[in-house]
């Protein structure tokens, strides 16, 4: 990384999360070191590609997600593009990357963390033209985020009261994992991070940089055994679950009896029935906190 200092631009999404209308400009004046920067706001799914078009080739640039996992899904084609350093600004409903990463979820704290991060490496996953980089899933977890989006609040007591709604009706299937079939499953998480969000555990030892996806699978839980894996997601115990198996690969050809709900960083993508899954190894240049020890590999 270059001794020049950094440029910011911010990417707003004011529709992420379940976040009050903001005074954007004063956080940002009164909280960052530096007056170089923009401020860009979308209004659409994929409008950051295109306002950020002029700026693929600029160097000492960081561009900042200001929103949830998606977001930051959104902005990972432009950084990989581009010569720039990816930052977050957690305003989502989940935060499951930067809650990994240690990110502070206090808005004027992560804007103050920009002034002196450290750009490191981490991973991402891809799967078929998408790229990944909290986790993305297969099943049931998909099926609430289909909701999930079309409802007007967000926010984890929304997610939690479809989750038991459509837990009643919802259906196991079969999956092929390059040469494996694991039957009855109820949902797949490809996890590059430990959790969904609000410290929802899928694995808990997963790592941003270890070049390897853990793979959760769960069997369909009884209607007994519903309370006891909340209170296991919850705790970061799930892998102790007799429905739960946890495999970890670095690519998959995933093959599906019948087409299934799917979502990438908890945008609800559609059906599916094949796809390629491959890990893309220290890929995403991110500015952290100094403080966080989640991230060993610097730039």
């Amino acid at each position: 990384m270059s001794e020049k200092a950094l440029k910011f631009i911010f990417i707003i999404n004011p529709s992420s999360g379940n976040q009050k209308l903001r005074n954007w400009e004063g956080l940002i004046e009164a909280n960052l070191d530096t007056n170089n920067y923009e401020i860009l706001y979308t209004r659409y799914a994929g409008h950051s590609s295109s306002i950020l078009s002029n700026y693929n080739q600029e160097e000492n640039l960081c561009i900042v997600a200001v929103g949830g996992d998606g977001t930051v899904s959104e902005l990972v084609p432009t950084i990989l593009k581009s010569k720039a350093f990816l930052g977050i600004i957690p305003t989502g409903s989940g935060n499951g990357l930067a809650r990994h990463l240690r990110i502070p979820l206090n808005t004027a704290q992560a804007i103050r963390n920009l002034n002196t991060g450290k750009p490191r490496a981490v991973d991402l996953i891809k799967m078929n033209d998408h790229f990944c980089s909290n986790t993305c899933g297969i099943g049931f977890g998909a099926l609430v985020t289909k909701h999930f989006g079309a409802k007007g609040q967000r926010g984890f007591r929304t997610y939690f009261k479809l989750a038991l709604a459509l837990y009643k009706t919802s259906q196991c299937f079969d999956i092929k994992l390059n040469n494996t079939v694991y039957k009855n499953v109820w949902l797949i998480e490809f996890a590059n991070s430990s959790q969904l969000g609000n410290d929802a555990i899928v694995s808990p030892f997963a790592s941003v940089t270890d070049g390897i996806a853990d793979i959760l699978i769960m069997n369909r839980p009884k209607p007994w055994q519903v309370p006891a894996f909340i209170v296991m997601v919850l705790s970061g115990t799930i892998l102790k679950s007799g429905l739960s198996k946890l495999i970890k690969a670095t690519e998959l050809k995933i093959t599906l009896n019948d087409d299934q709900h799917y979502h990438i960083d908890g945008e609800y993508m559609g059906l599916i029935k094949e796809a390629e899954l491959k890990m893309i190894p220290s890929s995403l240049p991110i500015l952290l906190p100094v403080q966080s020890n989640a991230i060993t590999k610097k730039i």
